[in-house]
């Protein structure tokens, strides 16, 4: 990479870092809650991309460790007394573990089974909150408390700051993750099981891997929601959802950077754009997920714009 091209890239990664800085200053406080929310599905929708996009493990119950992120987060604040910036960690790595689990049967199963089980996962994490309710209070779901540092307690809208904080550190990460060696084995994985172990990758290990860091972006989205709303329910993490997060991968750009990030902005500001029409919101979103697949295979960041690389090719983009 050339001086000028690593300069290019570092005023990019600023002009990011300045915007969201920025950002509250012009932005009334419900508009900053929706792009907070946006910035959440976003992370979630990185943690598809790593384990989908590079790796090649279809995930369709992505919403299940969003939902084991946000839940352990509300009991380890409420039954065990952590603070919140506590209890976010360690749902992460129970989301982690979890999805490592998960992905032990990713070993010796094809796609189409591989969505199966994952589909099942999401399913049953959504029973279980919803019937649990000595632990989870069902479907009258939790209220959480709002985070604090010290004597200052955090409102939906002043939650924006850390919200911003971790979407710009994981999104650093996940660029950096996909350029790395680690990065070059998923796709290769991806590109060719076999190829890739006949070059000595150590398939079974990169496998568990990538679903566990793609579950650790869904727990730290689940804990950031349940900070963000203060409130959580099973609602929130049905299967539609874990759909949700895929299109969004494919609307912005499966296997990209910057693609997860344009499809949660599309996905979560449009619908407050379109209330008028949110009796035609499945309907519309079909469409448009439908027109994508057929005219634009690579989604919007196809069309050059990416925080990673100037030309869409997910080989070129890791370079």
């Amino acid at each position: 990479m050339s001086p000028a091209w690593r300069g290019s890239v570092s005023v990019r990664w600023v002009g990011l870092v300045v915007a969201l800085a920025l950002l509250p200053m012009v932005a009334p406080r419900y508009p900053r809650f929706v792009i907070s929310l946006a910035l959440v599905n976003a992370i979630a929708a990185m943690g598809v991309n790593l384990s989908m996009g590079y790796a090649g493990l279809v995930s369709v119950g992505h919403a299940g460790f969003a939902g084991i992120g946000a839940y352990t987060t509300a009991l380890l604040i409420q039954h065990w007394g952590l603070s919140y910036w506590l209890a976010l960690p360690v749902a992460a790595v129970v989301s982690a573990a979890v999805g490592s689990l998960i992905g032990v049967p990713a070993l010796r199963l094809n796609p189409l089974y591989i969505s199966m089980v994952t589909f099942g996962f999401g399913q049953v994490v959504t029973y279980l909150a919803l019937n649990w309710v000595s632990l989870t209070n069902g479907p009258n779901g939790m209220a959480v408390a709002p985070p604090e540092i010290g004597s200052y307690v955090f409102s939906p809208e002043t939650f924006y700051y850390p919200v911003a904080a971790a979407f710009v550190f994981l999104l650093w990460t996940s660029r950096n993750l996909v350029r790395s060696r680690i990065g070059r084995c998923y796709i290769a994985i991806r590109d060719g099981t076999l190829a890739a172990q006949a070059m000595g990758v150590d398939v079974a290990r990169y496998k568990s891997t990538a679903f566990a860091l793609g579950a650790f972006y869904g727990g730290v989205a689940g804990g950031l929601y349940a900070g963000l709303s203060e409130f959580i329910n099973p609602d929130a993490f049905i299967f539609p959802v874990s759909i949700l997060y895929l299109t969004m991968n494919v609307v912005g750009g499966m296997g990209t950077v910057a693609g997860p990030v344009i499809g949660a902005l599309v996905f979560t500001v449009l619908p407050e754009l379109l209330r008028p029409f949110a009796e035609y919101k499945e309907l519309l979103s079909g469409i448009l997920l439908l027109g994508f697949l057929i005219f634009l295979p690579r989604g919007l960041a196809g069309l050059g714009w990416t925080l990673g690389a100037r030309r869409p090719a997910v080989a070129l983009e890791t370079r």
